[in-house]
């Protein structure tokens, strides 16, 4: 627990650039990304604060799930990535240690591509950062879609229940064997989902996760788990 969220993303940043360092000559960091804003605030501090002293190229970036959407959508995970982060670092590059999910393809087709670009690149995720929606869902995978977490291949296309949007997400076996399964949330927007988790057993893919993954952790700031 962190006093806010930049404190929070603060941390996350210096333990990863710490265990990229430590890390082989010939080996890399291997870090799957998730959405909305409170990633946001950890790209914005990255760039701000932490961009001369991060080994870029120690990095590779791959994407927990993708909206449907082309990069100059504002609903695109990467795209919010690119224009927070990696338009302002010359060593992160598209294909070389940037791997996106490309939104603007067919989903199903675009799942598969994707799991084995993963598959051929990834042997287990140092670090997985996800969130959780007010709902309980984590990745794309919404209550009711469950089975995608037993799944084998690693990405799935997904649909959103209610608006439709359709999305590929991460599905259960990369996030529960990853080195770190790690949930970053923040706000007082998210204590209750959490405390319906936490204190009251909620039963969604959010918590499934926690509860099978290798090396789970929450991280968030006051306003969330002061009171959890």
């Amino acid at each position: 627990m962190f006093s806010s969220p930049l404190e929070a993303a603060r941390s996350l940043i210096i333990r990863m650039n710490e265990q990229a360092l430590e890390k082989n000559d010939d080996e890399k960091y291997d870090v799957a990304l998730s959405g909305g804003s409170t990633p946001d605030v950890l790209f914005r501090l990255w760039a701000d604060e932490y961009a001369q002293i991060t080994p870029w190229k120690k990095f590779r970036f791959f994407w927990v799930d993708e909206r449907c959407v082309p990069p100059t959508d504002d609903a695109s995970n990467y795209g919010r990535f690119k224009v927070l982060l990696s338009d302002s670092i010359p060593d992160l590059k598209e294909g070389e240690n940037v791997f996106r999910i490309i939104g603007e393809a067919d989903p199903k087709a675009e799942a598969l591509r994707y799991s084995e670009l993963v598959t051929s690149q990834v042997r287990q995720f140092d670090c997985i950062i996800l969130g959780i929606g007010d709902d309980g869902h984590t990745s794309s995978i919404f209550p009711g879609q469950e089975h995608l977490l037993s799944v084998s291949q690693p990405y799935m296309p997904s649909v959103h229940p209610i608006t439709g949007i359709k999305r590929v997400a991460m599905t259960g076996k990369p996030m529960m064997h990853a080195k770190q399964t790690i949930f970053m949330v923040t706000g007082s927007g998210k204590f209750n989902i959490i405390n319906r988790i936490i204190n009251e057993g909620f039963d969604c893919p959010a918590s499934r996760v926690m509860q099978q993954a290798k090396a789970p952790e929450l991280i968030g700031d006051n306003a969330v788990l002061k009171d959890i």
